[in-house]
């Protein structure tokens, strides 16, 4: 927690000693913090001392923000007057609100939202728009007495837009604290002005991964913008695998610019193509699930990076063979009763998890909205027994009875088996049987 001496120090190189400790002390009479952060607010303009409080929570041996929940501790600066210096530098750089923590934004929001709509008719009346030496996150939202009642449900946002033709897309700008429905309700409506102020404003609602219902929501708004300029401003490649949960097509994703990771649930009839501009991809995840399917693979063989793949779920209108140019090691596949005599000829192939298909006797474990199951291929138990001869580890479905009974029947004696969680392993490298067992165990496989 920041002393008060730390901050007088801040501030009088600024304003000169004597000034700072009487506005401090003018702060800490006030009766409580939002009390503070009205009177701060009716201050006059001065840039020197704006500049001087920014400071203050900028300085990282001050630690003034983590002072902004605390009450009153010997040698400590007193919450109250925090706040009231926080609505004086928001003055100078309204971003700095952006860079609260989480928590002290989450339990100061209406504090936040008054500091907000302070800064924004601070900066009306001087005739001057709100400092942002560093770009917010979204543009400011007009001052409250200008924002009408927003919907609080999805349900209500087709309506209430209906009744507010032209609606200002800043009035569902992203803010500290705000609850997940209000997130939702603020994607509907921006994804239905789907103007270029919207996306804008939309941008400041980007992070790392989304849950399930925001990317509904992303999803029911990609189209009604461009898609790549929507991609490149809503999607973050990070370090892991961006989830793009359900979707029916990934065209513009190829605007996120270093993405090495991407996984995805395709419902519908999907073309693969827009992943050959991901030349960065090094881990694919695809769920085909029902319909008639993906169209092609062949995309992934532009991609030079690429070693983890798993496509799983309804391949069959696909020609997997193009997978044969790709650089894969590791693979997850659905061959869904094609010939899987391409796997043989993948050059750097080092572990498989395989479907082979489903035989009528083994459809109940099957998807029961999805297509009819397909029989395994009759060459596929001489395809898995060359592969595990080169040296490639394979695991396959125990359910699937009709093939993987006459697989664990022909393994030849050098061959090590390892059966668990529903799962049949197979490799020459006995060192590896332990290491084997425990990823099917845990379900970690290929």
């Amino acid at each position: 927690m920041p002393g008060s001496t730390d901050v007088l120090a801040a501030l009088s190189d600024a304003v000169g000693a004597e000034r700072a400790e009487q506005l401090l002390a003018r702060f800490e009479r006030n009766s409580n913090q939002p009390n503070a952060v009205k009177g701060a607010s009716r201050l006059p303009s001065d840039p020197a001392l704006e500049r001087a409080a920014l400071r203050v929570f900028e300085d990282p041996d001050v630690g003034a923000a983590a002072g902004l929940d605390a009450s009153s501790l010997a040698g400590a600066l007193d919450a109250r007057a925090l706040w009231a210096l926080l609505a004086l530098a928001a003055r100078a750089d309204v971003t700095v609100l952006d860079r609260l923590p989480a928590e002290t934004a989450e339990r100061g929001a209406p504090k936040v939202a008054t500091i907000r709509r302070a800064v924004a008719k601070h900066a009306a009346a001087s005739g001057s728009a709100p400092s942002s030496p560093a770009a917010p996150s979204s543009p400011p939202a007009p001052a409250g007495d200008d924002v009408p009642v927003l919907p609080e449900k999805l349900a209500q946002v087709g309506r209430w837009l209906a009744g507010h033709p032209g609606a200002d897309a800043r009035w569902f700008a992203a803010r500290p604290g705000q609850r997940a429905a209000e997130r939702r309700v603020a994607l509907r409506a921006l994804g239905s002005i789907a103007t270029p102020a919207a996306l804008e404003v939309l941008a400041g609602y980007a992070r790392d991964g989304y849950p399930d219902v925001e990317l509904a929501e992303l999803h029911r708004a990609w189209g009604r913008f461009d898609r790549r300029e929507f991609a490149a401003a809503m999607f973050r490649p990070g370090d892991a695998i961006l989830q793009l949960g359900a979707c029916s097509t990934v065209e513009g994703i190829g605007a996120v610019q270093g993405l090495t990771g991407l996984g995805m649930v395709l419902v519908e009839r999907a073309d693969l193509a827009p992943l050959a501009e991901c030349i960065e991809l090094r881990r694919l995840h695809v769920n085909v699930t029902g319909g008639p399917g993906i169209t092609g693979v062949e995309a992934l063989a532009q991609l030079p990076a690429l070693t983890e793949l798993r496509l799983v779920g309804t391949t069959r209108g696909a020609d997997l063979t193009a997978l044969r140019d790709t650089a894969v090691e590791r693979l997850s596949l659905s061959l869904d009763g094609a010939d899987g005599a391409f796997l043989t000829g993948l050059p750097r192939l080092r572990s498989l998890k395989l479907s082979g298909g489903s035989a009528p006797e083994d459809a109940r474990y099957g998807d029961e909205d999805g297509p009819a199951p397909l029989p395994a291929h009759p060459g596929l138990v001489d395809v898995v027994l060359r592969l595990v001869a080169d040296g490639v580890q394979v695991v396959a479905h125990s359910h699937e009875r009709s093939w993987v009974s006459r697989l664990t029947a022909a393994v030849p004696s050098d061959v090590f088996v390892v059966e668990r969680s529903g799962y049949v392993g197979l490799t020459r490298d006995g060192s590896d049987v332990d290491a084997l067992g425990r990823r099917l165990f845990s379900n970690v496989v290929p």
